[in-house]
């Protein structure tokens, strides 16, 4: 295998701190043996878990809900995650673009993904995902701009971790309170840190957890069929701290959607605010407050979350977490 298995960062990115190895080591040197034994349905589980891992890292979702999510099951999820890999790489001519982009709804996604073939993965392709993840880390193409920080978000998303207010204020408070001062000065938008930091409290608990939205793919694809997949499917997923769809990529200023996926943590707490300015002027009233009222919290939730916020507590949330993070100082 021309990357090195033993590299401590590659390693770091198929292993959890807190599990062994000793599984997809195992299974890998079955797999390099070409055991035709080994399938999706043979492998050890913390040889699916690295799988998983290392999907992500590279950037797709691996659960049939779009969810990131590390299991150790080889589901329909992980299946089009490698189906997409080998299309958007070349690896495999089985795998049609039509096939990855099959009709579908938000409630029938799931339910259809079988219209995504079986596939077996091969060497070629495990080379070429490692081969991929090492020259994303040498030019910083990673979540988050930052190995490190993707290593944490990555372990933390492996161990469904959420973090506390305090966790969060410790952890984006500063880039919050910088996200704002840019904001100030780029957008003429008064915004507390609080708003910011409330939003990433209910959207993702802190932790980046991508959702990938197969609907959303495949109607992208009726309407721009020769574009490239690899970015219509970032703008089909929702990314950062604040699930900020990727089709929003110009209105919270990255260049693309697959950027937005790269960019360091202050820019993606920055994305929350720029998002939020697009709510018009009950909104950006609402977001220089220091004091908001129960009005101010609905208009921003109604934004944010959509019409059905009530029945999701949204603007009600968005006071109690407001409140919290203005108890820090």
């Amino acid at each position: 295998m021309p990357i090195n298995i033993n590299d401590p960062q590659i390693q770091r990115i198929l292993t959890h701190p807190d599990e062994t190895d000793s599984g997809w080591r195992a299974d890998l040197q079955r797999f390099e043996q070409n055991d035709l034994t080994l399938d999706r349905r043979t492998a050890a589980e913390n040889s699916v878990k690295g799988l998983q891992r290392l999907l992500i890292f590279l950037g797709y979702s691996t659960s049939s809900s779009g969810s990131y999510l590390i299991d150790g099951d080889f589901g329909p999820g992980t299946n089009r995650a490698i189906a997409q890999f080998q299309f958007e790489h070349g690896l495999n001519a089985n795998v049609q673009r039509d096939s990855l982009c099959y009709d579908c709804t938000f409630k029938t996604a799931s339910k259809l993904i079988s219209a995504v073939p079986n596939e077996r993965l091969n060497l070629p392709t495990l080379e070429r995902m490692l081969a991929v993840a090492r020259q994303n880390i040498d030019t910083n193409q990673v979540a988050c701009g930052d190995f490190e920080v993707a290593m944490f978000q990555l372990n933390a998303l492996h161990k469904r971790r959420a973090l506390s207010c305090r966790e969060i204020n410790q952890q984006y408070g500063a880039q919050a309170v910088e996200a704002a001062a840019r904001l100030k000065t780029e957008k003429k938008l008064d915004i507390r840190p609080e708003w910011m930091l409330s939003i990433i409290r209910k959207e993702t608990e802190g932790v980046v957890r991508p959702k990938f939205e197969q609907h959303i793919l495949s109607k992208s694809n009726l309407k721009t069929p020769q574009a490239d997949l690899t970015e219509l499917r970032y703008r089909a997923t929702s990314f950062g701290l604040g699930q900020v769809m990727g089709f929003n990529f110009e209105a919270v200023g990255a260049p693309s959607a697959k950027a937005m996926f790269c960019s360091p943590l202050v820019e993606q707490v920055q994305f929350v605010g720029r998002f939020l300015a697009k709510g018009g002027s009950s909104v950006r009233a609402a977001l220089s407050k220091t004091d908001p009222v129960e009005a101010d919290f609905r208009a921003v939730a109604k934004f944010y979350n959509g019409p059905l916020y009530e029945e999701n507590h949204y603007h009600e949330s968005l006071a109690k977490w407001f409140a919290e993070f203005r108890s820090f100082g």
